[in-house]
């Protein structure tokens, strides 16, 4: 094969796999000519996209599902409702703070947004939640709750912490609220800043981010610091195919999307651009996904981790009898709907989702309570809560009395893996360079299997000392395993070269790698 040729197929290749597509190469295929290596410095990769893989063989990628960890809150306090959610979750420090849509009306409310108040929530470990009475919003002549924000123009607050250098203490806290006109209609963002995470300040009553004519931003619109790209960056709710003259629900052909924007000081933002979804290629997702949740992951900020209710609007699963014996609200869409959870990613400086399992990540599970409208979404916040431990909270119940937030969990960095079956495979990364003295992988195989890592040049060709049958074979379950090999485990004179990784894995699940210190 010429090399012009090999090129053009290495280019194919890289195209469909950003696309997210399933591709069989050919076996012992000579290593393409690529563009420059991929700069890891010392950053912890994951496997959730196709981002670093330049050949399988044998072996894919796997996504993993979260497992419940149990009732995180129950919307059953006086400032709950029924259709409580749009929940943030953020861990400060040693505490975890909660932040979600109550009702001033209390459990058995409609859907009356003009009765939407912002209630807190509080815990040491992100497990057992306290509603704390705060004593700042009067309800029926008592401030004895938990509500931070009352009623009125203003809804689905969703906070972030600024870790940007030389904020001041007193504007350490970020939020953006929907903001109504008088005529009702959505206007756009409105900024808050707090010092405590409780207090809110309004920062202006004109919108930070106006909305236009395909932004509804009418559930909930992330910002956050990002320190990757040194900038504020907001994902907002965003209608692709454009609202025209009726609602969403009456325009054929558009679909409940997400836009980009960026902003330097918090208050003045770019306008937003609609990001684009590696299944279609396009801006327009295959379906609707209504939330988007996407925050940079804890471990590894340049990957944001996006966990979006998706919503199968018009398709059911209750019969008109069941749907009736659950006593389930239609303020939010009844039971004439079904939704999940999926997971979508994206790195920094990008406007692309990476739609790499297009699977359910959070499914509805047995019984029919959580067989309703836009039942099953996920929170924004991926928080640590263990050592080997992190969580997810999950709409539950939604629009029924027992209406509650569930917490899920993954192992640290679970979200997927590279994966080999029990007869065994190899992948090969593309070529990388890095900074650090030893290789760590966080993994797991089961008692019969096993990995090895063999450090290649760019022509697929093992380096010395760093062999498949030089490594040492790797078998447990381990979040931060130093691989080594007959020479020993460090890789420092390595660093700085363009370099291949070929892992050699049987039964075994590889999560993520790093290069480190």
């Amino acid at each position: 094969m010429k090399v012009q040729n090999i090129f053009r197929v290495s280019w194919a290749v890289d195209r469909l796999l950003s696309l997210g597509l399933v591709i069989t190469t050919f076996m012992g295929m000579a290593y393409s000519v690529s563009g420059d290596p991929i700069h890891l410095g010392s950053r912890r990769e994951m496997f959730i996209d196709h981002y670093l893989i330049e050949r399988f063989e044998g072996t894919s990628l796997k996504l993993h599902h979260p497992r419940s960890g149990g009732i995180a809150i129950k919307y059953d306090g006086s400032t709950d409702g029924i259709f409580s959610n749009h929940t943030t979750v953020l861990k400060d420090g040693n505490l975890y703070r909660m932040y979600y849509r109550g009702y001033e009306t209390g459990l058995n409310s409609g859907k009356d947004w003009s009765k939407s108040i912002t209630c807190y929530a509080e815990s040491n470990d992100g497990i057992h939640w306290t509603k704390p009475d705060l004593g700042i919003v009067e309800i029926d002549g008592s401030k004895q709750n938990n509500a931070i924000i009352p009623s009125g123009p203003r809804r689905n607050l969703c906070p972030f912490i600024d870790n940007r250098p030389g904020i001041p203490s007193s504007e350490r806290y970020k939020a953006n609220m929907v903001q109504l006109g008088e005529d009702k209609k959505i206007k756009g963002l409105v900024g808050y800043i707090s010092g405590d995470g409780i207090h809110w300040n309004l920062v202006s009553p004109e919108p930070i981010v106006p909305r236009t004519l395909d932004n509804q931003f009418d559930s909930m619109n992330v910002m956050f610091w990002s320190e990757v790209e040194q900038a504020y960056l907001l994902y907002a709710r965003h209608t692709e195919g454009g609202l025209g003259e009726g609602t969403l629900a009456t325009v054929t052909g558009n679909k409940r999307a997400t836009a980009r924007a960026t902003s330097s000081d918090f208050l003045n933002w770019s306008d937003p651009i609609p990001m684009t979804y590696s299944d279609t290629g396009t801006t327009m997702p295959t379906q609707h996904l209504y939330t988007n949740q996407t925050t940079p992951y804890f471990r590894a900020p340049h990957i944001y981790i996006s966990l979006p209710g998706r919503l199968q609007q018009g398709r059911r699963a209750l019969t008109d009898e069941q749907g009736i014996a659950l006593d389930v609200h239609d303020g939010g869409g009844g039971f004439k709907d079904i939704a999940d959870g999926v997971l979508l990613t994206s790195r920094s400086g990008t406007t692309l989702y990476d739609f790499t399992f297009r699977e359910s990540f959070v499914r509805p599970g047995i019984g029919y309570n959580n067989w309703t409208s836009r039942n099953n979404y996920p929170a924004l916040g991926i928080v640590p809560t263990g050592p080997h431990e992190m969580s997810i909270y999950v709409q539950r119940n939604y629009g029924q009395k027992s209406a509650y937030l569930e917490r899920m969990t993954l192992r640290t960095d679970g979200f997927a893996s590279v994966n080999a079956p029990y007869d065994g495979g190899t992948f090969d990364t593309k070529a990388i360079t890095f900074a650090g003295n030893y290789l760590e992988i966080n993994y797991a195989t089961s008692a019969a299997g096993g990995m090895r890592v063999e450090i290649q040049d760019t022509r697929g060709q093992p380096i010395s000392g760093f062999a498949l049958e030089e490594c040492t074979e790797i078998i447990g379950d381990e979040l931060d395993r130093v691989v080594s090999w007959k020479s020993g485990k460090d890789v420092a004179g390595l660093a700085g070269t363009s370099v291949r990784l070929r892992f050699q894995m049987k039964d075994a699940d590889l999560f993520s790698f790093r290069f480190r210190p």
